[in-house]
């Protein structure tokens, strides 16, 4: 059997090592790609066609439409079509939320980044070095106040699960439901207790439902 090729794009805040645990849980025939933002150090672009795709909060939003494009099985991780709700109220609440967040990047962003890691439900300990780079943070932030997924790069021939953890205090569930019900091809999974940090706090649940999807599409 040919290999697959896996590119797992991280979200806002955090880097490729976010996905380091995931090598321990794939199997052999599956090769991990992750491309890396450079917050806390050097850009990392990755050059291959990846059959399957995970994108986790703001990742989504940031894949290059090359690797989109050969991807048969696409896993939305605790992301959004639009970070904010349609709802006035709620959006505006969401958007001063960011840019609270963007004055603050500009004081402290290591503490900024240690409460957000708190809300995500991990801990920030360890994971980038004393220098941050604000502009790249700072850019990505104002990406998240304004984007809003372009359905139509989404490949309408790939199937996409949604990975979403019950206790998200970053992106509420309705995001997810929202998505669920835009994409035809799309199944939500709702992962029990979890939060905001599935790459990290849920490695083995998530990648079984991944490779039962992929493996759904595939019935021997």
């Amino acid at each position: 059997m040919a290999g697959v090729d896996v590119v797992a794009q991280h979200g806002w805040g955090f880097g490729a090592w976010c996905w380091g645990r995931w090598r321990d849980v794939l199997p052999a025939g599956f090769a991990l790609h992750c491309p890396d933002r450079g917050y806390f150090g050097s850009a990392v672009t990755v050059a291959v066609r990846p059959r399957i795709v995970l994108a986790h909060s703001l990742g989504l939003h940031l894949l290059s439409p090359q690797l989109w494009a050969s991807a048969e099985l696409i896993v939305i991780i605790s992301g959004f079509r639009s970070f904010h709700s349609a709802c006035a109220r709620q959006a505006r609440r969401s958007r001063r939320t960011v840019e609270q967040m963007l004055a603050r990047l500009e004081r402290e962003p290591a503490a900024l980044l240690a409460d957000f890691y708190a809300r995500c439900g991990v801990s920030s300990e360890g994971h980038w070095p004393e220098v941050v780079d604000a502009d790249v943070l700072r850019r990505d932030l104002q990406l998240l106040q304004e984007s809003v997924l372009e359905l139509a790069a989404i490949p309408a021939a790939a199937q996409v699960l949604i990975l979403h953890g019950s206790r998200d205090r970053v992106v509420p569930v309705e995001r997810a439901e929202e998505l669920r019900e835009l994409l035809p091809n799309s199944e939500l999974a709702i992962v029990a207790e979890a939060g905001h940090a599935l790459p990290l706090t849920h490695v083995r649940t998530s990648w079984e439902r991944v490779e039962r999807a992929w493996h759904g599409m595939r019935p021997v």
